[in-house]
């Protein structure tokens, strides 16, 4: 049986205008597997690789433009496969990539290569952080699409990566000239956790402290159970039958049908506890405290299971995404500089429209949808403007709790001043303390606000 992949109309005129040109143009297949349906959502153009005399950390260059798939590097196509699936909604992933280019890179051996050199060496960098998830589970099959330049013709196969042995199938392509209909799932997960700050005689960096929380916060989204619109539904249903049930309860106008479904993750009572309380002597204590943001589009005819899946890889993919481009833009990577009380906001999670559906960025504080607008252009090639992007998911931390905590403790120590605080976050004391380590998060069906995502560390004597 031929594997067929659907995709919007709109992608066809993507690569016609390309072809028109005839230029050179390689990107990346971002879309959606279910066991009903392959969905492309979008093809998103490889900018120009940047020189390396060109001091701007941006994606966009000067250089002579490429005029073939070996002059390609497959580094800075898997550099962009990693930025891409931050932007992408759990249950979404680079499924390959396509290009346009004079002839058949089909017939070509060297071109051909190249193709499965790149698709090999972007499922190694997208395989090496789990909780990214960038590598679907289905299968390890990724896409190949190919337009000619001389003869407009669009020819798609597949490849297995990471198999000592090439196998390649053909791939029906087929364009859909109506939008194609997504069944939006929100969730607002509640992260309130503290946990322990231990110095070890090689020290701790603020990347393996984090580390540690993004696993020990993924593995209790794993163990948790999800609601939808506050029911537990058989993991076979699928959301389209779902949907009939409601709008045949609620009215036989399809208009009165909800627009989208709410998700709500609980820990078992036996998962919220650790099987021992393990009394640790610890340096300090970092809290995580907020609300995260989730939304994930599912074809209707995913299933519940598929659908759970996709928001719990969507909230500990927001997580890591956060995490990683805080760390990046550290200056000092050591957790305990100097006693004291740190705040800090790790970006914020904003929407940008693609299609019918939405993708994500993230803002640091006191950047604007300006910023967002940049990486849609260089990473996604979309032209959009600020009043697309959709910036209130996530409101700015709530920090009353933390003023008060200055108050308390401004005789006792030394607050970092904001701009100080930007810089450098989650700094905890040098003295020790007891700390009992307990694991529990839980999720608020009814919860009305939403707190911008934020997190804050306290030191203790």
């Amino acid at each position: 049986m031929v594997r067929t992949v659907y995709s919007p109309e709109y992608c066809l005129q993507y690569l016609e205008q390309y072809a028109s040109r005839e230029s050179f143009v390689s990107g990346l297949i971002l879309g959606q597997i279910t066991e009903a349906r392959e969905n492309v959502i979008h093809l998103a153009r490889t900018p120009e690789e940047k020189s390396d005399t060109d001091s701007e950390q941006s994606y966009t260059s000067e250089k002579t433009p490429i005029k073939n798939l070996s002059g390609v590097s497959e580094a800075w196509v898997a550099d962009h496969a990693k930025h891409v699936t931050r932007m992408l909604p759990g249950g979404m992933f680079v499924m390959g990539i396509f290009i346009v280019s004079e002839g058949d890179i089909f017939e070509d051996p060297t071109s051909f290569s190249k193709a499965k050199t790149i698709l090999n060496y972007t499922h190694k960098v997208l395989s090496s952080n789990q909780y990214m998830y960038g590598n679907y589970s289905h299968s390890n099959e990724r896409l190949v699409l190919h337009m000619s330049t001389s003869t407009k013709v669009l020819t798609c196969k597949s490849l297995e990566v990471g198999a000592p042995k090439t196998i390649i199938k053909p791939v029906e392509w087929k364009f859909l000239s109506k939008p194609q209909q997504w069944q939006r799932i929100d969730c607002y997960y509640d992260f309130d956790e503290v946990y322990p700050v231990i110095v070890k005689q090689k020290g701790i960096s603020v990347k393996q402290q984090f580390q540690q929380i993004l696993e020990s916060a993924h593995k209790t989204i794993e163990t948790s159970v999800m609601f939808i619109d506050g029911e537990l539904k058989d993991g076979a249903e699928v959301l389209e039958q779902m949907s009939k049930k409601k709008k045949t309860k609620s009215s036989k106008n399809a208009q009165d049908a909800p627009k989208s479904m709410h998700a709500s993750l609980f820990v078992p009572y036996e998962n919220s506890m650790p099987e021992t309380v393990e009394y640790l002597e610890c340096d300090g204590n970092i809290h995580f405290s907020g609300v995260v943001s989730s939304s994930v589009f599912m074809y209707p005819k995913a299933t519940i299971n598929e659908t759970i899946a996709a928001v719990k890889q969507d909230i500990v993919r927001s997580l890591a995404s956060r995490f990683t481009m805080h760390c990046d833009a550290l200056i000092d990577d050591n957790l305990l500089p100097e006693e004291k009380v740190c705040f800090n906001e790790p970006p914020r999670r904003v929407l940008v429209p693609v299609g019918s559906l939405y993708l994500c960025d993230y803002l640091f504080p006191g950047e604007s949808p300006a910023e967002a607008l940049l990486s849609v252009r260089e990473l996604l090639d979309l032209q959009l403007t600020e009043t697309d992007v959709i910036c209130d998911v996530e409101t700015p931390a709530d920090t009353s709790e933390f003023d008060a905590l200055d108050r308390d403790r401004s005789n006792e120590e030394m607050l970092a001043t904001p701009q100080e605080a930007s810089q450098f976050m989650y700094i905890t004391g040098i003295g020790f303390a007891l700390f009992v380590l307990i694991f529990s998060v839980f999720m608020n069906y009814y919860y009305q606000g939403i707190m911008g995502f934020f997190s804050k560390s306290v030191s203790k004597d």
